[in-house]
């Protein structure tokens, strides 16, 4: 592995091109080169992922719905639409405590978590009634309303 990464090149590359980084490091894991710099990419809390959205079994898509199935991500839900906003509304900030830089548009984060509320909505008797803007401060832009 001849290149020394730093944080600022690291910071440069998009999500994609730094989840290349990080599969390289990884093969090379066994290396002090590689070993190092898989734990520069963890450690500078930066998101990296595939091309794509989130798949069934991976573990961010399963931490979001654990948190999203749980019993105060349930009544952060409700309560986000018994108050008329979008449920993702009471969703949103829990997922962004919990994943940090691994929730957001670059892996279809957003739209998995959209879909998550909208099966746990549906599955608890609400009907979607349109779309509205989530408020500042969240991650995804837009959201289902339920009734």
């Amino acid at each position: 592995m001849a290149i020394k990464w730093t944080i600022d090149e690291l910071k440069n590359r998009s999500v994609h091109e730094r989840a290349n980084v990080y599969k390289n490091a990884c093969r090379l894991g066994h290396t002090p080169e590689g070993a190092a710099l898989k734990r520069l990419i963890e450690e500078a809390g930066l998101p990296f992922s595939e091309d794509g959205c989130l798949t069934m079994d991976d573990p961010i898509r399963i931490k979001m719905d654990e948190i999203i199935n749980s019993p105060e991500g349930r009544q952060a839900a409700f309560d986000a639409a018994k108050g008329g906003l979008p449920a993702m509304a009471g969703i949103d900030p829990l997922l962004q405590i919990a994943l940090g830089s691994d929730y957001g548009a670059h892996n279809m984060g957003t739209a998995t978590a959209g879909g998550l509320v909208g099966e746990l909505m549906q599955s608890s008797g609400y009907r979607n009634i349109g779309q509205k803007a989530l408020p500042k401060g969240c991650v995804a832009k837009t959201a289902t309303l339920w009734r």
